[in-house]
């Protein structure tokens, strides 16, 4: 067992022998090929999963419009638009799928030329940074989604018009805003990270308070639909994992004070 073990941690090991440049581009070289076969092997995967996915995407809209008898039609408008819609969404499950083994292929490439405390701070912010994008996209798609939905829904019926959305409009709009959410959930690992490396403090962080919302603001008008809601719904909870880092990172001052005090007695 603990030779199995060792095989496997093999490829992490930290590597004390330097390596010519030639050495490098040769290992960076493997490893965007075993990336690049990964993607390609994860979108064949996925072939199958399109229509499923494309239900899946459509679902709030359906839900909204039976909820709420409001008339729209997704329609397309050229010959190609359907099949290039079903390879975008084909692409973006492959991406999705490949990427614990892309991460693991960068991992093989990188883990050897760094420290084990550096490693084990790599491998929790990797873990966090999944949790927390996780958290966006599945925020994003059970509360907001819907709600700018029948935002948009709303206008077209206070206008008069029928919603005669083009599919790639649709499908656009969905992965822009469960994207921006995944992303937008990534501040927290952000700041923590510039915290631990000294770039900012908690004092800092209390400081420019007040910029730092007119600032995610600014962030939820960019990511999201031009309503007030569904703005809100994305900048309410990053005002509170703000907070949250910096009483994270104020725990983590305090443990380094006392340890460094440890350390001088």
């Amino acid at each position: 067992m603990k030779d199995r073990m060792k095989s496997l941690t093999a490829p992490f090991a930290f590597r004390d022998k330097e390596q010519s440049l030639w050495e490098h581009l040769a290992e960076f070289r493997r490893m965007l090929i075993r990336c690049l076969l990964a993607l390609a092997v994860a979108s064949a995967v996925c072939i199958p999963l399109a229509k499923p996915l494309l239900r899946w995407m459509q679902a709030p809209l359906l839900r909204v419009a039976a909820q709420n008898h409001y008339a729209y039609e997704l329609i397309t408008t050229s010959p190609v638009e359907g099949f290039l819609q079903v390879m975008k969404v084909i692409f973006a499950a492959g991406v999705l799928l490949s990427l614990p083994f892309m991460i693991t292929f960068v991992a093989q490439f990188v883990f050897p030329g760094l420290k084990p405390q550096e490693r084990k701070w790599l491998v929790a912010g990797g873990g966090a940074g999944a949790v927390l994008f996780a958290a966006g996209v599945a925020l994003g798609y059970a509360i907001t989604l819907p709600v700018a939905v029948k935002v948009m829904f709303f206008f077209n019926e206070y206008l008069g018009t029928t919603a005669n959305w083009k599919i790639d409009s649709y499908l656009g709009f969905v992965m822009q805003l469960l994207i921006g959410f995944g992303l937008a959930f990534e501040l927290p690992l952000i700041l923590l990270a510039l915290g631990r490396l000294g770039v900012v403090s908690t004092a800092q962080l209390r400081q420019y308070r007040r910029h730092v919302v007119v600032g995610i603001l600014v962030v939820a008008m960019v990511l999201t639909p031009p309503d007030v809601p569904s703005q809100l719904q994305m900048a309410i909870p990053l005002v509170v994992l703000y907070e949250l880092c910096i009483w994270i990172l104020r725990l983590l001052e305090r443990s380094d004070r006392k340890n460094k005090e440890g350390t001088e007695e």
